[in-house]
């Protein structure tokens, strides 16, 4: 039985992953993790900027813990271009989907296949292993004053939690404040206002 050859950039996306940085600090909101030093886009994706320039990017952790069925994610193809507020991916679990909106402009310039052969890492690390994918951003256009960043990150997440958790019900809010996994399904959020839908 021969071994299964792994593709250009299958080793390149390998290799990139061998060079993450240490995983993030965090801090909580509402339960929430939120990793110190990532810029955050209102459509519940985050972007860091690397060495070299490139962005690596992926979906904080109240997108995942909010779509805890999580089983697909449909990233863009290499070499495509995704620009700022526009659909960037989906994720897709028990007969939902969801678009998230890309955090900045920029061209793909790897994905993380490991996150489409086992989703789970993306819900347990969101900030690190789980990350999606990596741009080549375009700088005119990368817009990081149109994310939040630092305090105003931690601010804007609050705000955020109190709208599905009004919907869900106090039991859950106490879950959520605790660290606990609300039990509410993506639809929930799954609006316009929200970024994502």
């Amino acid at each position: 039985m021969s071994a299964t050859i792994p593709s250009f950039h299958q080793m390149l996306d390998y290799i990139d992953f061998c060079k993450l940085t240490d995983s993030p600090s965090y801090e909580r909101v509402k339960g929430f993790r939120m990793a110190n030093g990532y810029y955050y886009h209102m459509g519940h994706g985050w972007a860091r900027l690397e060495h070299g320039g490139r962005i690596r990017v992926g979906f904080d952790d109240f997108l995942v813990r909010f779509f805890a069925s999580m089983q697909t994610l449909e990233l863009p193809m290499l070499g495509a271009t995704l620009k700022q507020h526009q659909m960037g991916w989906r994720l897709g679990g028990d007969d939902h989907k969801a678009t998230v909106l890309s955090s900045v402009t920029g061209t793909v310039f790897s994905f993380n296949h490991r996150t489409q052969q086992h989703p789970e890492i993306t819900r347990e690390d969101p900030y690190h292993e789980g990350r999606a994918f990596i741009l080549e951003p375009d700088p005119p256009k990368m817009n990081l004053r149109e994310l939040y960043f630092g305090k105003e990150s931690f601010q804007w997440m609050e705000q955020e939690c109190k709208r599905p958790l009004s919907l869900i019900g106090s039991e859950d809010e106490q879950m959520a404040a605790k660290g606990g996994k609300p039990s509410t399904t993506f639809s929930v959020i799954s609006r316009k206002s929200d970024g994502i839908g």
